[in-house]
């Protein structure tokens, strides 16, 4: 993604509206033709995992393996959390001009945002994720968490995370107790045959969720695998939403499966 496309990664953990170091509980993205020890730019970064098919999809590219052996923040279900957007990740060009992302990170694609878990069953830190995922969060209208919007593209101002720095939600309280990969996601809906397909914004945190009052919990659901839980060309996240189609209504949209877990 280069030129007028936007860049937005998230990498900052929010703990109770206090928000983390860069990568400090998060997984770091780093290009996969690169050696993890030396990344050249900050672009490596934040390119967009465009193909869903990908292992990528699951944290982040060539982030499915905790390399950069991020901490694991202890956290209780029914806390706040969330993820803030950072473009600036310390390895920046010399002499390169500053871009519009850099002075106010944000999410400045139209698109949804969805949050997941999913419990590794030992050891977090050499977990990669490929057990079963639940959503817990699903963002497509404006909330009172939305960000007033300050330009005059229009038609993005009806999508609920457009210009935020950064999203909170809840941990259900029914969550089960264990060691969890928490993944946050926002798509960027785009056509097959416009540019690569869509674009999509991955990360995920190490968290240990405590929940003394839960013993023999249900198991949240419905689960699924991430990659497996999008095709390239479906009809839900592949679709324009931008410029050229600014009549398009936010109510034709329709969320991919599966459905939010509550717990309730």
């Amino acid at each position: 993604m280069v030129g007028v496309l936007g860049i937005h990664p998230v990498q900052h953990l929010v703990l109770l509206f206090m928000t983390r170091a860069v990568y400090e509980y998060a997984n770091r993205h780093i290009s996969p033709n690169q050696p993890a020890s030396n990344p050249p730019l900050d672009y490596d970064y934040i390119i967009p995992v465009v193909d869903p098919s990908l292992l990528d999809l699951r944290c982040g590219r060539n982030a499915s393996k905790a390399w950069s052996t991020p901490k694991t923040a202890t956290i209780w279900a029914g806390d706040t959390v969330g993820f803030a957007v950072n473009t600036t990740v310390g390895s920046p060009v010399i002499g390169a001009p500053v871009n519009p992302w850099d002075r106010y990170p944000n999410l400045y694609h139209p698109g949804p945002a969805t949050a997941w878990l999913s419990k590794a069953p030992g050891d977090l830190d050499t977990y990669e994720g490929d057990g079963d995922w639940f959503k817990i969060l699903s963002v497509v209208n404006r909330t009172a968490q939305s960000v007033p919007p300050n330009d005059e593209y229009y038609w993005k101002h009806q999508w609920g995370t457009y210009q935020a720095t950064n999203w909170t939600f809840e941990i259900p309280t029914a969550t089960p107790p264990g060691d969890y990969l928490l993944r946050f996601e926002h798509i960027y809906p785009l056509p097959v045959d416009s540019l690569q397909g869509s674009q999509f914004y991955v990360n995920c945190a190490h968290v240990r969720i405590l929940n003394p009052s839960i013993s023999n919990a249900e198991s949240p659901g419905p689960t699924t695998k991430i990659p497996g839980v999008y095709t390239f060309g479906q009809k839900e996240i592949y679709f324009y939403a931008d410029v050229g189609t600014e009549t398009y209504n936010i109510s034709d949209f329709v969320e991919p499966a599966p459905r939010v877990w509550t717990g309730l």
